[in-house]
């Protein structure tokens, strides 16, 4: 009776009136809410909500995606608790909680690398001179966490890499992200200059009326990095003779261009060698064709130069002629060499174990110099220099092992060094390890997928 009484009732006019006020009320709220208060935590409760679903979708497939997506787009965060969480810290402990579940529940074994070790070892000695090393060691150990949270997606992808099936695929999922990455660089400069956008750009961090691209990356030198690191993929695939040739090439280009509008000193100078070495090392492949493929990329490389002096290169002047007349007086040559020079007098205190992560925001201030950036957060440029003084000669010497591993596995193996996509994330990693000794990148996710990808690309052909 009771359940017939209430169907009644829910079709009646002072129902159907009630459901209007609800909604009204409802409305008029969210309203309120949008004009006074901060509701960016919608966004990114969207966003990972957005994250589960497209984890669990085609796994692991989804899984990868998901962490290599997030790792491209840093630039945005939201402060919590005085820490800015960033899509890489949200996307890689719902990975991470996934691939757990997975494991169980298929009883798999995963077996470390010797790889593995070095970069776990990195990761421990970092909270331990967080905790005793520090002179605020609560500050630094929220800030070691925070980079393991950036180094997570390496194991996340040793994890579910099993195979060179996957690898395969898993890599054109990298090089689809870098080419929309790319482009969306050079939309937003087009887009600045045509109709005055701000989006994606950065102003005035060069020269004060110089705009550049940072895209979704942090910024414009880290963009510059990771566009360039691009390329030199593109290019290893289309010297070594990997399919589809001519979109390696318009990818080349695309990417090339991007790095070029990044106006980085440090990148395009990474780019050019990384570029020259990939065309020597290739000429080893099938003599007469890759003489011909390393020309035309040489060609093409070329070509881009000689449009973007023509269209940019009061810019570029501008830039290497500051460093090249001025020298260490250059305002941002001299600012790193004042931040190194202080690092430097600071490792002595604690030469084996380091002054704990980050730990040079604790006492380094730049009222000493400038008194106008008395409030400026800085950051140590130089990746060795960072990690010899946040995690002293240990922290440095796990950190160096991983790459002399590397490098070992594909020399004691070495058909293997003339694979394209092995290959390619060699010479990426050579990018990043010359364009990071002005602006350290190790610090974002971005860095660590592309090592975890280039730690399994060895294992995988090792084993093969």
């Amino acid at each position: 009776m009771s359940i017939t009484t209430f169907a009644t009732w829910s079709k009646s006019k002072w129902a159907l009136r009630l459901d209007y006020v609800g909604w009204g009320v409802a409305i008029l709220l969210v309203f309120r809410l949008a004009l006074e208060e901060d509701l960016t935590w919608v966004v990114w409760a969207i966003g990972g909500v957005a994250v589960v679903l497209l984890t669990m979708v085609r796994w692991p497939d989804g899984a990868l995606v998901v962490l290599i997506v997030a790792s491209a787009m840093p630039v945005f965060f939201v402060e919590t608790f005085g820490w800015k969480a960033r899509p890489e810290h949200v996307a890689a402990p719902i990975v991470a909680a996934a691939v757990t579940v997975w494991l169980v529940q298929d009883k798999r074994r995963f077996r470390l690398n010797k790889l593995d070790y070095w970069i776990l070892a990195f990761l421990a000695i970092n909270f331990i001179s967080s905790a005793f090393g520090s002179s605020a060691p609560a500050a630094t150990l929220r800030w070691a966490l925070q980079n393991s949270l950036a180094v997570l997606p390496y194991f996340l992808i040793r994890l579910l890499v099993t195979d060179l099936e996957a690898l395969g695929k898993t890599f054109r999922i990298l090089l689809g992200v870098g080419v929309a990455e790319s482009a969306y660089g050079i939309l937003c400069y087009a887009s600045h200059h045509a109709f005055g956008t701000t989006t994606g750009m950065s102003i005035g961090q060069y020269l004060s009326d110089v705009a550049a691209p940072y895209g979704s990356m942090f910024e414009p030198n880290l963009f510059g990095a990771y566009t360039g690191c691009c390329a030199v993929l593109f290019l290893a695939l289309y010297l070594l003779g990997a399919q589809n040739r001519t979109a390696c090439l318009v990818c080349f280009l695309i990417a090339s261009l991007a790095c070029v509008l990044s106006f980085s000193r440090a990148a395009l100078f990474a780019l050019v060698i990384a570029v020259c070495w990939v065309s020597w090392k290739a000429r080893y492949g099938k003599s007469g064709g890759h003489r011909r493929l390393v020309a035309t990329s040489v060609l093409t490389a070329a070509l881009i130069l000689v449009v973007a002096a023509s269209a940019l290169g009061g810019v570029l002047r501008e830039r290497f002629s500051n460093l090249y007349y001025q020298g260490l007086g250059e305002e941002t040559a001299i600012a790193r060499f004042i931040i190194m020079e202080e690092a430097l007098q600071e490792i002595p205190n604690h030469p084996l174990l380091g002054s704990g992560t980050a730990s040079f925001n604790l006492s380094f201030d730049w009222a000493r110099y400038v008194p106008e950036w008395a409030t400026d957060r800085t950051w140590i440029g130089n990746t060795p220099l960072r990690i010899l003084h946040d995690t002293g000669l240990v922290g440095l010497a796990a950190f160096v092992g991983f790459f002399v591993s590397v490098w070992w596995k594909i020399r004691l193996h070495g058909r293997n060094s003339q694979v394209p996509m092995l290959f390619g994330l060699s010479a990426g990693t050579l990018l990043y390890g010359i364009s990071f000794q002005s602006t350290d990148g190790s610090i974002l996710a971005f860095t660590w997928v592309h090592l975890g990808f280039l730690a399994s690309a060895a294992i995988l052909y090792e084993g093969s």
